[in-house]
């Protein structure tokens, strides 16, 4: 992939939220809502537990702590399941309806979710140690196993046997060459995700389905050049006309 292809993905993604802009705030609304009370309701009780020096002040907010992080936990949860629908929607396999009931795709099928949920521990405790080396290793394997979920889930939709592992690898495969493009793309966002820290979270509302959809449609072109390099150039053409319609 190259700078083209960037700006390709970048120019369909905006296209497409910008055409069903409703949709996809519905569709992300319940997941950027979780993790922002999560967030708060963690940095308050940091802020409080600071200033505590009971030991049952100290309990209180040990417990504090443990609910923001399963909000925040939980809007990750809703958030793979809104990348899971913009994936199926860039494939032509899902309609723009229904967008808060699809935001809770990753619990359409027991496999999804335990996928999701052991790949991810997984992949902390292996960029977690590769980070003890330096950070910049870490950075690197966080974009090599970043795939490995949607790798998983499309092998489980075709009924094929894949381990968490497995998926890892095979993201490592696909990522083999693709990781600085994907590095990229993320940092021309850090001017939408400054826009939406400016508005305190405000403009997340667009940027963050404008992000996940750009992801998406990386995601899909790294499968199908995978799976067939002879018909890449001609599906991004025809993706790229269709985006800009």
């Amino acid at each position: 992939m190259d700078s083209q292809d960037r700006i390709n993905f970048k120019l369909g993604a905006k296209s497409q939220i910008l055409d069903h802009l409703g949709f996809y705030i519905l569709l992300s609304i319940l997941w950027l809502a979780l993790s922002w009370i999560g967030g708060m309701v963690y940095e308050r009780s940091v802020n409080v537990f600071t200033q505590t020096v009971t030991t049952n002040g100290g309990t209180f907010m040990g417990s504090v702590f443990s609910f923001g992080w399963l909000l925040i936990i939980a809007g990750q949860m809703l958030r793979a399941g809104t990348r899971l629908t913009m994936i199926d929607i860039d494939r032509g396999n899902a309609q723009l309806d229904n967008p808060i009931q699809r935001s809770f795709k990753l619990f359409d099928n027991g496999r999804y979710f335990l996928g999701w949920l052991f790949i991810g521990i997984l992949i902390a405790i292996f960029t977690f140690l590769w980070s003890l080396l330096l950070v910049v290793p870490g950075i690197i394997k966080t974009y090599s196993y970043s795939q490995a979920f949607f790798l998983y889930r499309d092998a489980v939709d075709k009924g094929e046997s894949m381990t968490v592992l497995q998926a890892i690898t095979k993201s490592r495969q696909l990522m083999d060459g693709n990781k600085a493009f994907l590095f990229i793309m993320d940092l021309s966002f850090i001017g939408w995700f400054l826009l939406s820290f400016i508005t305190f979270g405000l403009a997340n509302l667009f940027v963050q389905p404008y992000y996940d959809m750009a992801r998406a449609k990386f995601f899909t072109q790294l499968v199908v050049r995978h799976d067939q390099p002879q018909m890449a150039s001609a599906g991004t053409s025809g993706q790229d006309s269709s985006d800009s319609e």
